[in-house]
């Protein structure tokens, strides 16, 4: 019985010891970003390019300004049909041609591609509207890598 107890308070003491002393952060928040977005410079699918820019966290009035060219290209592709030549699933990729600048001095130049494959339906505003979900989901994916690369850069 003096065992139990003793293995009770050793494990209530490890738990609170756990909880108490996580200091767990989010990255992608508004306090740790030292930069701000002045600019955008969109080039190619504008539509994905603005959907990018609106997913990205914007800081006023932080102590780094920096300009972002943002060059975007789509490709949409069938991925898989059946024997009768009936598509069962398309293929996005989406390719953002990123150049962050400072001032006009080149602080990065990086490439994000993503691809991702959804399902057919049978009717075509269904096929549609998993496209525009695959293509949020694969936006919001390269909208938080970008954010990991620029808070790095002004840590």
């Amino acid at each position: 019985m003096k065992k139990f107890k003793l293995y009770k308070i050793f494990f209530f003491a490890v738990s609170i010891n756990l909880i108490l002393s996580c200091g767990y952060q989010p990255i992608l928040n508004k306090a740790n970003q030292n930069y701000s977005i002045s600019k955008f410079n969109l080039e190619g699918n504008k539509r994905i390019a603005g959907l990018l820019k609106n997913n990205l966290i914007s800081v006023k009035n932080a102590s780094n300004a920096i300009e972002l060219d943002i060059k975007s290209e789509k490709k949409t592709g069938v991925s898989n049909k059946n024997q009768s030549g009936k598509i069962l699933t398309y293929s996005t990729t989406l390719t953002f041609e990123i150049v962050a600048s400072n001032n006009k001095n080149v602080l990065f130049t990086k490439v994000f591609t993503k691809s991702q494959n959804y399902s057919a339906s049978d009717v075509h505003s269904d096929t549609l509207n998993n496209e525009k979900k695959v293509v949020e989901s694969l936006i919001e994916s390269i909208a938080s890598e970008l954010q990991i690369e620029l808070n790095s850069i002004f840590k």
